[in-house]
């Protein structure tokens, strides 16, 4: 057997229909609000950022599986621990460094008057301008 709403049920239920059109349409407002101020813009990327970091710093503390044993397990006595993965910025690095030593060696060379000499490149101070030094 099914009963027929009454007349206080139909009431009721337009009621809470129109209750859920307003706060439909109140949260969209704040919504679009929302949308344009950019103060919280600010805040939600500051946020984000911090979420960001505290994520990667999780990510690299959390201990790595290998196949050979379950995470978290320690190596065996006397095995060499496992190399650091290579990074492709390391050689730039290294020879960036390597670099800057050579030139700090040339203007070592300079400062003394041995332009050309030691320089590490044969040929170093000729071809741009500068006397070439000839002992005497």
């Amino acid at each position: 057997m099914t009963t027929r709403p009454g007349p206080g049920d139909e009431a009721a239920a337009s009621d809470q229909r129109q209750l859920v059109q307003d706060w439909i349409t109140l949260w969209q407002s704040e919504l679009a609000a929302l949308a344009v101020d950019r103060e919280a813009h600010e805040t939600w990327q500051a946020m984000l950022a911090l979420w960001a970091g505290a994520a990667s710093a999780m990510l690299q503390a959390w201990p790595h599986e290998h196949p050979d044993r379950r995470a978290g397990a320690t190596a065996e006595a006397g095995a060499a621990p496992a190399a650091a993965a290579p990074d492709p910025r390391d050689a730039a690095i290294e020879r960036l460094t390597r670099r800057v030593g050579e030139l700090e060696a040339r203007l070592s060379d300079v400062e003394r008057g041995n332009r050309g000499h030691g320089a590490g490149r044969p040929g170093a101070g000729r071809g741009r301008g500068t006397a070439r030094h000839r002992p005497g």
